[in-house]
């Protein structure tokens, strides 16, 4: 039975959830922080509490308000949209994998079930060996993509392109590391 694939929903970089929701940040290196935008946070306060990190791929909220609701205030992009629409980590999940096109994965119990996928597609995916491994990873490189290059309705163009700057930054810096590690082992 196909059901998300909350790995590649998590990665969804924070920055870009944060433009669909017309969140104005303001970026320091990798953080980048604004008013808060979460329904929890007290009207009227003026301090940029809100902190984003482009790095790890979180957010948190340092208001007492949004402290005081319901402890403490941060996790990851399915915590947001929660958050912030107010609905379970499910529908946010489900509704992060709409905004981002990533589609449902296979479980186990249909591995053995006949495929509609072509037939060099079926040979990809089966296949124990690095292909298999290829295809997922240009997969996840896809979406990245998508959700990278993809401007927020009200994104001003200037941060638009240091959004993706950064992010594209982060993602070359992200596989020369592991090129490193593989090269040590």
């Amino acid at each position: 039975m196909p059901t998300l694939d909350f790995t590649r929903i998590k990665e969804i970089p924070i920055a870009d959830v944060c433009a669909r929701y017309k969140v104005a940040l303001r970026y320091r290196g990798e953080w980048g922080s604004a008013m808060c935008p979460l329904p929890t946070h007290k009207q009227g306060e003026r301090e940029k509490t809100f902190s984003i990190s482009t790095a790890k791929n979180y957010f948190k909220c340092f208001s007492t308000s949004c402290n005081e609701q319901a402890g403490c205030k941060g996790g990851d992009v399915i915590n947001f949209v929660a958050l912030m629409d107010g609905c379970s980590q499910l529908d946010a999940a489900k509704k992060l994998a709409d905004w981002f096109t990533i589609p449902e994965i296979k479980t186990a119990s249909h591995m053995g079930k006949p495929s509609n996928q072509k037939p060099e597609m079926q040979k990809a995916t089966s296949e124990p060996s690095t292909s298999g491994e290829n295809l997922k990873y240009m997969q996840e490189v896809e979406a990245w993509f998508d959700a990278t290059f993809k401007q927020g309705e009200q994104e001003p163009d200037e941060e638009y392109r240091k959004r993706c700057l950064k992010s594209l930054k982060s993602r070359l810096l992200d596989s020369y590391r592991a090129g490193q590690r593989s090269k040590a082992a």
